[in-house]
């Protein structure tokens, strides 16, 4: 039995007319995978952050964190690393902006676990809990 390879694309065991030219896409596609892994692992670590956020502010489960923060990004239709950002920034006394509050207390409403937080340190907030 044959293996089909692409004619643009070699199989991995068969050597390069030019052999330079094989080695230098191979190390360009091994770094491009390493910068893709380093995002993801740096997005993965803000999520996580915005998750644990949204776990003190409204004293649900981690899943249900997940899913807040998944609706919020399809509900104000941003992507939901950057959503988890201004979460971390606000709570670490930063202000959400106020078209994303709108989007997190709509969806907080919804999912029943109350208002969303003007400005996460703020003494109000404290009192509220």
């Amino acid at each position: 039995m044959t293996e089909f390879t692409s004619p643009t694309r070699q199989a991995p065991d068969t050597p390069a007319a030019d052999g330079a030219q094989s080695s230098c896409d191979g190390e360009s596609e091994l770094h491009r995978r390493v910068r893709q892994l380093e995002r993801a692992v740096a997005s993965h670590a803000v999520i996580d952050r915005a998750c644990g956020v949204l776990i003190a502010w409204t004293r649900c489960s981690p899943d249900e964190a997940w899913a807040i923060l998944v609706r919020i990004s399809q509900h104000s239709n941003t992507k939901a690393r950057l959503v988890a950002e201004v979460l971390v920034t606000a709570a670490r006394g930063g202000q959400l902006p106020p078209e994303l509050h709108r989007h997190v207390k709509a969806v907080l409403q919804q999912t029943g676990r109350g208002p969303a937080p003007a400005h996460a340190g703020s003494p109000q907030q404290r009192e509220d809990r």
